[in-house]
Order: C-alpha cells, then sequence, then structure tokens
C-alpha cells in the first residue's frame, strides 16, 4: 500500500510539528532547570553599617562551591533598616524567603529556626573590644587599672535583641538598650554610655566609618571580654535543603583552603587588638543545647592572648 502525495505532505509536516514540540519542551525543560535560585541576605541596618561585607562573602563563597550539585543562584538583599530583634520575628513569620541571616546562636534559636553550625568568624566574635568616647590620651586609658566591679557598674550599651545584652545582664553588667545601631555610637558620644563592646573581628571593619562620623571614639586599649558567642547563618524552619547547601558549601571551602584565606584576608590584623589585654571571661548561659562540634572549625586564639591577666568567669 502507498501513500498518496498528500498524505506524505501531511504525515512529513505532522512529524516537523512533533520533533518541534519536543524541541520546545526540552528547551524549556533546560530552561527550568538552570532557573538560578534566589538567596536573600540582610541588609545593611545604616549607614554606618558594614559588618555584613564580610559575611555576605561568605554566602556567596558557600554558594559558588555548590553549583554543580545545586544549581545557579543569585542573592539579593532584603530587611533593609530592620534591626535584628525585629528582623527575626518577621523571619519567623515567614516575611522572607530563602532568607540567611548572620546571628548569635542561643538554645532558643534553635528551636525557632534552622540553624546551619558552622562558626563564621572561627570563634572570633566571643572576643569583645570596647569604643568609648576619649577626647585625649589620658580620657582613652582611664578604664586600664578599672577593678571587676567597677566595670560592672558602668554604662555599657548594646542592641535590642542582641544575645550580648543577655549575657552582659546575667553576668551582673548594667546594659542600655537601644534600638538603632547607629544610636548607640551617638550615646558614646554624647556620654549617656561608657562603653560600647564589639566582637573583635568587627571593629576594624567599623573603625574607620565611626571615627570619620564621631571623631572622639576610640577603641579602648586595655580590657576585653570573653565568652563563648557562635554565630551562623540561620533560616526558617522548612528552609532545610537551601540550609545544607550552605552547610555543604562552607565545609567544601575550610576544607580547600578558600574559607580560611578569606577568613585571614579580613581578620588576621584584628586579632592583633587582643594584644597586652586584661581579658575577663564570662558565661553563655544560653548555649547549653548547642552541639560541640561546630568548634572544630574555629580558629587557634591563643597565640594572640599575650594579656598581662586573664580573669575567670563572673557569677
Amino acid at each position: 500500500m502507498s501513500f498518496s502525495p498528500s498524505i506524505r505532505v501531511v504525515t512529513c509536516l505532522g512529524r516537523q510539528l512533533v520533533a518541534g514540540v519536543l524541541l520546545w519542551l526540552m528547551l524549556g525543560s533546560a530552561a527550568a532547570a538552570a532557573e538560578a535560585t534566589i538567596f536573600y541576605y540582610q541588609a545593611a541596618e545604616g549607614r554606618l553599617d558594614s559588618r555584613k561585607t564580610y559575611t555576605n562573602a561568605l554566602l556567596q563563597l558557600a554558594l559558588d562551591k555548590t553549583v554543580d550539585d545545586y544549581g545557579p543562584y543569585e542573592m539579593q538583599e532584603a530587611g533593609r533598616g530592620l534591626n535584628k530583634a525585629r528582623l527575626l520575628r518577621e523571619l519567623e513569620q515567614g516575611r522572607f524567603s530563602n532568607m540567611f541571616v548572620r546571628a548569635s546562636i542561643s538554645d532558643d534559636l534553635l528551636q525557632r529556626f534552622t540553624a546551619v553550625p558552622f562558626p563564621l568568624a572561627r570563634g572570633l566574635e566571643g572576643y569583645r573590644v570596647a569604643f568609648i568616647r576619649a577626647a585625649n590620651d589620658e580620657q582613652e586609658h582611664r578604664f586600664c587599672q578599672v577593678e571587676r566591679a567597677a566595670l560592672q557598674r558602668l554604662s555599657i550599651v548594646q542592641g535590642i535583641g542582641w544575645l550580648d545584652t543577655k549575657i552582659l545582664q546575667e553576668n551582673g553588667f548594667s546594659v542600655q538598650l537601644v534600638s538603632s545601631y547607629e544610636n548607640m555610637f551617638s550615646m558614646l558620644h554624647k556620654q549617656r554610655a561608657d562603653l560600647f563592646f564589639r566582637a573583635v573581628n568587627e571593629i576594624d571593619v567599623e573603625l574607620h566609618s565611626v571615627i570619620q562620623a564621631h571623631k572622639v571614639l576610640r577603641v579602648e586599649p586595655c580590657l576585653a571580654l570573653y565568652y563563648p558567642l557562635p554565630r551562623f547563618f540561620i533560616t526558617d524552619k522548612s528552609n532545610r535543603r537551601n540550609a545544607e547547601r550552605i552547610y555543604r558549601g562552607l565545609v567544601k571551602a575550610y576544607n580547600d583552603g578558600s574559607f580560611v584565606k578569606l577568613w585571614e584576608r579580613n581578620f588576621a590584623s584584628a586579632m592583633t587588638q587582643l594584644q597586652g589585654r586584661q581579658i575577663i571571661s564570662l558565661d553563655n548561659p544560653f548555649i547549653r543545647q548547642l552541639d560541640p562540634a561546630y568548634q572544630q572549625y574555629n580558629a587557634v586564639i591563643d597565640p594572640y592572648l599575650s594579656s598581662p591577666k586573664t580573669e575567670k568567669a563572673l557569677h
């Protein structure tokens, strides 16, 4: 049996149509497979806030290391102008999709969010040095001989919703709570507070912009606080797959050395801030349930602790 010419033409056109549809479906599937996943990160809290630069670079590094396994990505900022307490409330309530926020981890946060158990600053965040108001060298050194009990009576400014605030209060310090990051520096400038303790890895990042805005502020040269304060990425409770991606990316970057290079580039000079200081150790009662396995990624800080005295925890 033979087909008529008209039937052959229709059959040919039908085959071309089917082939075209199949090609369109294949291209559509490939496009869908290559669609980038959007990861949101926390925006700055104000014009002086440059703390997120390193954190965002770490997030990008982790994502770069996992493209082959998880696919392409895009990073976008969210939450501009929100302080940490409000941001965490809205993250928990589901306002932000696939957002990763750096947070000082606590047993409470472990219950409310999915945490990526990797210490972003490798333990440095637990060492705290202070901004103070000091118009001259004599004022800059006024706390060098201060007794522990006297230090507890001084006014320390900290942020609402910060775990540092709770730790200092639990250890007997007098703390003023402030909602705005920039206002904390203004309070020192206006002599409404005595000290504003910052992580040693944050001081160098903040110092330039702070001194430009508040020329009478300096870094106090003699004291440092220490308490374990691991900072992890956290995300909403249901976002486990993307949290697993970030964790795998950070571990991969640590193992191939790229994480440590980024860390050293940002913080190697900051560790010199610890030299010669009196270290006052405090208790952190808010991480009793935290698995200590994260500590394997912490840096060895002891060589930088050439301090004249290390005090035991305050109770």
